[in-house]
Parts: C-alpha cells; structure tokens; sequence
C-alpha cells in the first residue's frame, strides 16, 4: 500500500494499463534494494471502454476460534474481518482520435474489524454517572476506509511525444468508534 509505512497513498492497481515487478539485491542495476512496483497508467483510447470492479468479504469469511478457556477471561469475539470491499468504476475514450484521450475513475475501500477485548462503556452520555460500567451489546471496530478519485488526459504531441495530465484526489478515513 504505501512503501515503507511513510505514506498513506494507495495505488490504484485495478486501473492500470501494466504491471511489473522487478527484484534487485541494491546493486547497480537499481537504485534500491528489493522488489519494485512499476505502475503504467490506463490513458483512453480511441474507443469508448469502462470498467467495474468489485471486491467482498464480510463474517461470512472470518474464522472463529473461541473456546471456553478465552470466554473465562472475558473475550467475547474473535477479532477478523466484520466485512471488506473494494469497489472502482472507470470509463475512458478519445477526445479527438489520434491526438487528445480521456480517462477517469472513482475507487472505494473500506474494512471493518472486530477488536477483541475491548467494550463500550454503559454510563457513556449518562451525566447523573461518572463511572464505568461494561457494555458487552456494542462490538468494538477499527475502521479503514479510503476513497480515490481521479481524471487523466493524454495528447499525443508528436509521432514519439505524449503529454499526459493527471489529478488524484484520496480521502482517507481510519478509526476506531
């Protein structure tokens, strides 16, 4: 997702032209060591193409190994995935043919999961209470959830010349109500 933990951009894999991988032990051959993601962006086309993508997985999907021995010490749920997407929509075509293309998409992704051990406290909002009390009824997530919007136009300049302009706008929203 972010190359190293330092950057909260996601890559929009599902709408690209090419992918490559390439892997170099910090030698010469590149300027840095390990694997490298190379990302060629859909451009538009001469012809009119979309595309729809969807990605699930909900409780459904997620495995449960709660015995006895964990509910003894209090631990009511198992921690996994409450539910998982990953939506994008794309469309692309020519301005001009042969001279000047289009492309843009919308993307969204979310997970929800469930954090084991953690519960809500009863006399929240209660102001006659300063106290804690547990709440077992309210299940407690952490939340991800990002949404990317972009728009892309190519002009091809010359026989070998390309001029491309992109704008990506990402919101990203993280938390654990």
């Amino acid at each position: 997702f972010n190359g190293g933990g330092v950057s909260s951009l996601t890559y929009d894999s599902n709408n690209s032209a090419e992918v490559s991988i390439t892997i170099a032990g910090g030698l010469g051959e590149s300027d840095v060591g390990g694997p490298v993601m190379n990302l060629v962006p859909r451009a538009g086309g001469n012809s009119f193409r979309g595309q729809f993508f969807v990605n699930n997985a909900g409780d459904w999907s997620r495995g449960n190994n709660l015995n006895d021995e964990l509910r003894a010490v209090g631990i009511t749920e198992t921690p996994g995935i409450i539910n998982s997407y990953d939506t994008s929509v794309s469309y692309g075509g020519p301005v001009l043919k042969d001279r000047l293309w289009f492309f843009g998409s919308y993307r969204q992704l979310n997970t929800a999961q469930a954090v084991e051990g953690i519960v809500a406290n009863a006399n929240a909002g209660n102001a006659a209470r300063w106290d804690w009390a547990p709440d077992n009824s309210v299940t407690s997530l952490t939340l991800q959830g990002r949404k990317i919007a972009q728009v892309r136009f190519t002009a091809q300049l010359t026989e070998k010349n390309r001029l491309s302009f992109n704008h990506e706008h990402q919101n990203r929203c993280e938390g654990s109500p």
